[in-house]
């Protein structure tokens, strides 16, 4: 549920950065704001304890920031090394077509160009929840026809060369799974939730340090919130591979598509 709820909030990479930087500025004039008013009524003793709260919280805001971080790249290296899995179990398929009986041959490849043209399709930019279903219900009808001539054709002559291609292509299909969690596993929105109210808690603290200091730095208002709405925005893009500005290179199948084509 939290985590339907947070990627309909974030939408788009400008809609993350607009509302996390809007946020954190709200927050960083907030703790400003309330350290002021802290200095004039104790001067130092709100000094001194605004020094220890920046402290703490930041450090638990960079060891969440890298935690964070590190679970967005490793995602996204496994969907990068999914696609050159994939090409390569398609490509082996594709190429051990040419060992089936003359009735399957040329529709297997025929199949295989289109299941090809529709990961590509479904792997590049997001499109609408239709368009994706629509995808992937006509890449399930693909596979299932390629299981039958594969069937088929163990079936009618079973030989070692015919063995191997079912090998293959149960590969291909196993590795179209895996393709769709890969899609699907992002960042916890636990992970997200705590991240965002240790960031606040840390754009109000840089605030209040300012505040305590009786004057009012751009640093602390400004740069600080801006800094950490960019980080918190890249690693939004980098867990989301079809939106945004950091996508999956599509490039492995995009060759065999290519070399597919060529007579």
């Amino acid at each position: 549920m939290l985590d339907r709820i947070l990627l309909n909030l974030f939408a788009n990479q400008w809609a993350v950065f607009g509302i996390v930087t809007l946020l954190l500025l709200a927050l960083a004039e907030a703790g400003c704001r309330f350290g002021l008013a802290s200095r004039r009524n104790n001067p130092k003793a709100a000094e001194n304890q605004g020094g220890v709260v920046q402290g703490s919280v930041l450090g638990l805001l960079g060891l969440l920031l890298g935690f964070s971080f590190a679970m967005a790249v490793g995602r996204y290296d496994v969907r990068r090394s999914l696609v050159v899995d994939e090409a390569n179990s398609i490509g082996t398929t594709w190429l051990r077509a040419d060992f089936l009986p003359a009735p399957h041959k040329q529709e297997v490849k025929d199949l295989l160009k289109r299941y090809t043209r529709l990961k590509l399709a479904d792997s590049g930019v997001a499109t609408t929840r239709e368009a994706t279903m629509r995808s992937r219900a006509e890449i399930a009808e693909i596979l299932n026809a390629l299981w039958a001539h594969a069937d088929a054709a163990v079936a009618g002559k079973p030989t070692p060369v015919t063995v191997s291609f079912v090998t293959t292509l149960n590969e291909t299909i196993d590795f179209d799974s895996s393709h769709k969690a890969a899609l699907l596993n992002h960042v916890p929105g636990a992970v997200w939730l705590l991240l965002m109210l240790v960031a606040g808690c840390g754009a109000w603290a840089s605030g209040y340090g300012s505040g305590t200091g009786g004057t009012r730095f751009a640093f602390s208002q400004w740069v600080f919130p801006l800094m950490i709405g960019v980080v918190i925005t890249l690693i939004a893009d980098i867990d989301r591979p079809q939106q945004g500005l950091i996508n999956v290179n599509q490039q492995p199948l995009q060759d065999l598509l290519e070399s597919m084509q060529q007579p």
